[in-house]
């Protein structure tokens, strides 16, 4: 499994990515097997320390995602948006179907304990501080980091993190890079 695969607008999963993935259960949601087992792990020192963190989302397959994808853009299209306008709005905060990092299973949106949804304001909560200075441990990274949204092309999200590997997210979390960025500059090393 190469978990520093770039899924973004510009490069979607590769053809047959899903028929290949093995999926895991956690909190009624599946991981790809490897970040499933790390996330586990995560959690559990998350609430050996008092923190309990919801997963919100994890793997969508790419029917779901096509769903999700529609009706954000019909919603915006009600708030009087044109159809181009609606997409261009709604891929801010959502990848299409086959670009989301959610269809590799590598994806996972955290809330607080009683969350139904993600939360703008989570970068406040415990959880999200616990996180941010955590899950690197665990090979997982803030996937869209503030002030990278000019890189990654999609906005601030405190809830998303994405697995990367241990080492990989280390180097990341320590350097102060987006995903893309690593890439570029230090994919050679790690891949």
């Amino acid at each position: 499994m190469d978990y520093l695969i770039l899924i973004d607008k510009f490069n979607p999963l590769p053809e047959g990515y899903e028929q290949k993935l093995c999926l895991s259960e956690i909190q009624g949601r599946l991981l790809e097997a490897q970040a499933c087992c790390q996330c586990k792990m995560m959690l559990e020192r998350a609430k050996a320390d008092g923190v309990d963190i919801k997963i919100i989302s994890a793997y969508r397959t790419i029917e779901y995602q096509q769903r999700l994808w529609k009706q954000s853009v019909n919603q915006k299209m009600l708030e009087g948006y044109s159809k181009a306008q609606a997409e261009t709005e709604v891929a801010k905060t959502l990848a299409k179907a086959g670009h989301s990092e959610h269809n590799a299973g590598l994806a996972v949106d955290f809330g607080t304990e009683y969350a139904t949804d993600v939360e703008d304001d989570f970068y406040k909560s415990k959880q999200a501080k616990w996180l941010c200075k955590n899950a690197k441990n665990y090979g997982y990274i803030l996937r869209y980091p503030r002030l990278k949204e000019h890189i990654t092309g999609i906005s601030y999200e405190p809830w998303h993190y994405r697995y990367v590997g241990t080492e990989a997210a280390l180097f990341i979390k320590q350097s102060g890079l987006c995903l893309e960025e690593f890439l570029h500059f230090y994919s050679e090393k790690y891949i």
